[in-house]
């Protein structure tokens, strides 16, 4: 008895400490801390720990120094592959949010390389890297490389996991998004189904990915004219939404634009354009001219 009380108190005292350290680091990079200077100081790995912090909030434009810093110093350095890849998948996914998918492209390429030294050729790993390498061809919007990657990738995972895996759920996510994007419909929302039942379970009803989700059945739903099942999941999205990022944060925009294209349907014009431009504003603060081209097209489009 006493051993397992000795545990969960260990366990307690590991998890808080493991949260002041987060929120210690979040507050010294946002308060502009860490100089160029002390970055030179700090490892490959710590930086690409910090550039990671930006990168759960979005804030792509502040990690981009400190995960550029990172690569730079593992190459100088010549360090190990793993380490590399991780430097050069962070670099990846930093450009790709960023509209630069051409570079995204070539340092994912990079990192999956890395990785196929180092690892066995069905590593759960490699999945992953090939999830990322499909979502930037789907940016592309070369949905035949997509759908190949994808594939592959779901070929490893189901090597090591059944179908209804919680580890499954984002995969089903992106093989519906590209079926949305061949005009699968019908398809895409069996797969947003299966995942969102996945994702319910392991992540929670509240969490920021679910949301993410339950925006993009949203969006389905208003492309099958089924209004009232997208306005009750795209105002569900907003409301977790908010709570986490803030009210006005760029990261929200594309769902108060599907919520702008429900407000038009209902007739109620002034409330769509006070979200459209809402959205635009939010995405023209971040000063990323790609993402605003990108957002102007979306709303062409609805």
């Amino acid at each position: 008895m006493f051993d397992r009380k000795e545990n969960i108190r260990r366990s307690l005292f590991k998890t808080l400490f493991a949260a002041v350290i987060f929120n210690l680091m979040l507050s010294a990079t946002a308060m502009g801390v860490v100089t160029k200077a002390q970055q030179k100081n700090l490892s490959s790995n710590r930086l690409r720990s910090m550039a990671r912090v930006y990168m759960a909030y979005g804030e792509y434009s502040k990690a981009q120094p400190l995960a550029e810093e990172a690569l730079k110093k593992v190459r100088m350095q010549g360090g190990n592959n793993s380490e590399y890849a991780m430097c050069s998948l962070d670099m990846a996914i930093i450009h790709q949010n960023q509209g630069n998918l051409s570079k995204a492209l070539e340092l994912c390429k990079q990192g999956l390389r890395l990785q196929r030294k180092t690892l066995f050729n069905n590593h759960p790993y490699i999945a992953y890297t090939l999830r990322t390498l499909s979502s930037i061809y789907s940016d592309m919007d070369n949905l035949s490389k997509a759908d190949e990657c994808l594939q592959d990738a779901m070929s490893i995972m189901l090597d090591s996991h059944s179908k209804d895996d919680k580890a499954m759920a984002p995969f089903y996510v992106d093989l519906a998004g590209i079926c949305v994007g061949q005009g699968k419909l019908q398809i895409a929302e069996k797969h947003y189904d299966k995942a969102i039942d996945l994702i319910n379970g392991s992540y929670g009803p509240e969490h920021l990915y679910t949301a993410g989700v339950l925006g993009e059945i949203a969006k389905l739903y208003t492309m099958q004219n089924k209004y009232g099942q997208a306005e009750k999941l795209i105002n569900r999205a907003i409301k977790i939404q908010e709570k986490s990022y803030g009210a006005d944060h760029y990261l929200i925009a594309e769902n108060w634009v599907t919520k702008a294209q429900i407000c038009q349907i209902k007739g109620d014009h002034r409330q769509k354009e006070k979200l459209i431009s809402k959205a635009l504003a939010a995405v023209e603060k971040t000063g990323n001219a790609k993402a605003l081209a990108k957002l102007e097209q979306s709303i062409r489009k609805r």
